[in-house]
């Protein structure tokens, strides 16, 4: 038009035609196309004549067609159309898809695997202790040295540690093993400023050197500390026990759909003064007790603290046994029994339930431990438990005499097992 103008006005002449220029010149793209592709994603059969009519009228040029393949010539223009699927799309859109009628039958694969999440995971459990009044905590991954030495044991020992080769200073000279000293230093830091009672958790890795690598593993560090709510003048004061941080685990694998697999046993080897090793199955997921007088010294901590130390990686791996049921309301009550047991002090609340759940595992439905007595009037070495027993079936009506007789086997097999005395 420019052009045009010039010559209309100026009295010049049009010397050449109209060139493009390209600081780098766009070309075509080619794609090569299957025509027997293009029938098995559409799921109908378009004639080949109508298929190359389409292909003709969006400007998409036929180079070669050799048994079925076709090598097509795509304008620049067209940048969403750079694959064969593209092209499929297109000979699609111009045909219609209400076209391509619906099949009867529908077949396809189910793949039962899905990996898990492992950052929505994270986020669900840290929600979770959130809302059971829990703060996050988020320490170095450098620690001192001295740890290893005075506090390690034979836990954590100096041959498995990192060692930083220029560490900045003494306190950061190596890789934490463990994040049980990160939560002391914490738990020092708020006592030492009037804020004794704590509830903390932390997600960090741990760094260990093998004989020919090194292991890095993710952990859940779980601590509770002091009063278990703020001091009110009607409030009960309850300070943190053992039981605190159990029942928080136990509520966190109830919360992952895993409570029903887990397994105690008694620590042998560890870095806390007592508690349990924990197992999803026959695989460890973690250890959870109380801290060591040693460490309690070292820290200069006036009260227990009680913890968790949970292996994340285990834990998700075991993920893959969790089963979600669905069941019909009960229609009938449950019916609870109660015995009163002398026992050896010894004897743990997890042996009893194993042994109960073994008579019957259809109507038992629960067994709990509501009291424990331990006092002068027991003979030496003995303790007395209060534990109850719920009973239930579904659809019918429960007898005295059904309840009597799993009772019977129970008191048999706790006599038996654990020399239990019925009181």
């Amino acid at each position: 038009r420019a052009a045009l103008l010039i010559k209309e006005l100026g009295e010049a002449e049009i010397s050449m035609e109209i060139a493009e220029f390209y600081p780098k010149k766009i070309e075509n793209h080619s794609v090569v196309f299957h025509y027997d592709k293009c029938t098995q994603l559409i799921g109908i059969e378009i004639p080949k004549q109508q298929v190359n009519e389409i292909l003709e009228n969006l400007d998409i040029k036929i180079i070669s067609d050799i048994n079925g393949t076709a090598k097509l010539e795509v304008p620049a223009y067209r940048v969403d159309v750079t694959r064969e699927a593209d092209i499929i799309e297109e000979v699609l859109r111009i045909f219609g898809f209400n076209n391509v009628p619906l099949p009867k039958k529908l077949n396809t694969s189910i793949n039962n695997f899905v990996k898990p999440d492992l950052e929505k995971i994270q986020n669900t459990l840290s929600e979770f202790l959130i809302g059971k009044g829990f703060y996050e905590m988020l320490n170095n991954s450098l620690t001192s040295i001295q740890y290893t030495t005075k506090l390690g044991g034979e836990v954590v020992k100096d041959d498995k540690n990192v060692k930083i080769l220029n560490p900045l200073s003494q306190e950061l000279g190596v890789m934490r093993q463990t994040l049980l000293f990160d939560l002391l230093e914490v738990v020092k830091h708020n006592q030492n400023r009037q804020n004794p009672d704590l509830k903390l958790f932390e997600f960090g890795k741990t760094y260990i050197k093998t004989t020919d690598s090194y292991k890095e593993s993710k952990k859940l560090m779980i601590g509770i500390s002091g009063r278990l709510a703020a001091e009110q003048w009607n409030s009960s004061n309850t300070i943190a026990s053992f039981y605190s941080i159990k029942g928080i685990v136990k509520s966190i694998l109830q919360r992952l759909g895993i409570d029903n697999l887990l397994r105690e046993t008694s620590l042998s080897n560890s870095l806390l003064a007592d508690g349990v090793e924990l197992f999803i199955l026959k695989k460890s997921i973690g250890q959870m007790g109380w801290i060591t007088p040693a460490q309690k010294k070292h820290f200069g901590i006036k009260q227990d603290v009680f913890l968790a130390e949970l292996d994340f990686d285990a834990i998700v791996e075991s993920l893959t046994f969790s089963k979600t049921k669905h069941t019909e309301l009960p229609k009938t009550f449950s019916v609870r029994r109660d015995f009163s047991l002398l026992l050896d002090k010894s004897t743990s609340f997890s042996e009893i339930e194993e042994i109960a759940r073994k008579t019957n595992k259809t109507l038992l439905k629960e067994v709990n431990l509501f009291d424990v007595y331990e006092g002068d009037k027991l003979p030496e070495g003995k303790k007395s438990y209060a534990v109850s027993f719920s009973f239930q079936d579904e659809q019918e009506t429960l007898k005295d005499e059904q309840i009597d007789n799993v009772m019977k086997e129970i008191r048999d097999l706790l006599e038996a097992k654990l020399k239990a005395e019925l009181r």
